[in-house]
């Protein structure tokens, strides 16, 4: 009797507290996705790119323009260092923040860069950039805050300060600002709840730079508002024009409220190594590298040597890989030049061509989605549609030319046969 009388309560506890069901539902358990992983927007790019690979795996010919890698491979000598890395055994846990030679190769090419000195101590290196930014918003977003950050932009920045409980207040970047951050549009959307301003110089997907004054502008604000302003950089090498590049952290002198992400994918053309790092004010230091600790413990021994090796003797390799997509953007901006009801702003860095396509869908009264599902499908050019990179990038539509010259030339000559014929000119 003792242990059917304990069932016996236990079951009334349960049907008294259970949220109300429709008839005839039965009570389920609770084995239901967390809403915050729900919410997140993944990188659509590597949702292109599955789809077009599926494409080829039925014989059809795809020219890819749609994902954000380099072409070229990792140059030789970080390939070579790694490899005797391994040869050494260096197969071992290192500290959360990274090896120590590693993190002072950081801080010295911060000083020799951009003039400013930074300690080792402040660097903390990451599974990529990606886990950089995520390490940084999970150490600042707290239910409730307001996060700035630009819109058309790298997703990751919305969707990470949405899965931390903040709020994302776009910035939109205008087209007839060369889709700059301006300190005037930041200024406008600042608030009391504002905690962070994430800034994208040269930018994904615009290839928009940020001047001295639009930099120094934003910081001044930030800085009035109290809040911090995390500045993904890793594209800054990647830059044309004789422009120079701007960080936040030149206009912190004590590094009070910058955060600086930064990573080896783009320039030394290490996508596939996942090493990244980030730069913090002392304060955040610590509670930036506990969350490391609980994601990654630590990165890979041997990728963090490759990593000191790019540091220390990759700058000609990233000046050969710039030339290239120099040349491989005149040859974009030529190539669009020619088509009908396009046209794109002059990109200032980064690899990537933001072309406004608002008269072909418009004409075809479909939205930019479709226009890049009907490229790949019926015409074999993958590439990515702008409402990907958020709500003010619809009627655009990205290419990537970290491609080679031939498939970029023949990309975009379908694709102004494609734009014809879909919007009848």
């Amino acid at each position: 009797m003792y242990p059917y009388r304990i069932f016996f309560l236990i079951r009334l506890e349960k049907v008294e507290i259970a949220p109300p069901w429709e008839d005839g539902v039965k009570l389920k358990p609770r084995l239901n996705a967390a809403r915050r992983a729900l919410n997140i927007q993944g990188e659509s790019s590597f949702i292109v790119l599955g789809n077009a690979k599926m494409l080829e795996t039925q014989g059809r010919r795809i020219i890819h323009l749609e994902i954000g890698e380099p072409d070229f491979v990792t140059p030789a000598n970080i390939r070579e260092a790694a490899i005797r890395a391994l040869k050494d055994g260096n197969t071992h846990y290192t500290p959360t923040p990274g090896m120590l030679e590693l993190r002072k190769a950081i801080a010295d090419k911060t000083a020799n860069d951009l003039g400013v000195e930074v300690c080792f101590e402040n660097v903390s290196v990451t599974l990529g950039s990606k886990e950089a930014i995520f390490a940084a918003l999970a150490s600042i977003v707290e239910e409730g805050d307001e996060v700035l950050y630009p819109n058309p932009g790298y997703p990751a920045y919305e969707s990470g300060v949405r899965f931390f409980g903040g709020k994302p207040v776009p910035v939109r970047l205008r087209e007839e600002d060369e889709f700059r951050m301006t300190p005037e549009e930041v200024n406008q959307l600042v608030s009391d709840r504002t905690k962070a301003i994430i800034i994208n110089s040269p930018e994904n997907p615009t290839g928009a730079v940020l001047s001295k004054d639009d930099v120094k502008g934003i910081v001044e604000i930030a800085k009035d508002a109290g809040a911090y302003v995390v500045s993904d950089e890793v594209y800054r090498y990647i830059i044309y024009d004789g422009l120079k590049h701007y960080s936040p952290i030149q206009f912190d002198e004590n590094l009070e409220n910058t955060i600086v992400v930064d990573g080896f994918s783009k320039y030394y053309a290490m996508t596939g190594w996942r090493l990244g790092y980030v730069i913090t004010p002392k304060h955040l230091t610590e509670p930036l590298q506990l969350v490391l600790n609980l994601i990654t413990a630590c990165p890979s021994s041997f990728i963090q040597v490759g990593g000191i090796e790019a540091l220390r003797n990759g700058s000609s390799a990233v000046k050969r890989m710039v030339e290239q997509y120099a040349a491989r953007r005149e040859i974009v901006i030529e190539e669009v030049s020619k088509m009908n009801g396009v046209h794109m702003v002059r990109p200032r860095g980064a690899f990537y061509g933001f072309i406004n396509v608002k008269e072909i869908i418009n004409r075809a009264n479909i939205n930019s989605l479709k226009l890049a599902s009907i490229l790949l499908e019926k015409y074999g050019v993958a590439v990515l549609h702008g409402s990907a990179m958020g709500s003010f990038g619809e009627g655009y539509v990205r290419i990537s030319y970290a491609n080679s010259v031939e498939n970029i030339r023949n990309g975009l000559r379908i694709m102004s046969k494609a734009f014809n014929e879909i919007a009848g000119f």
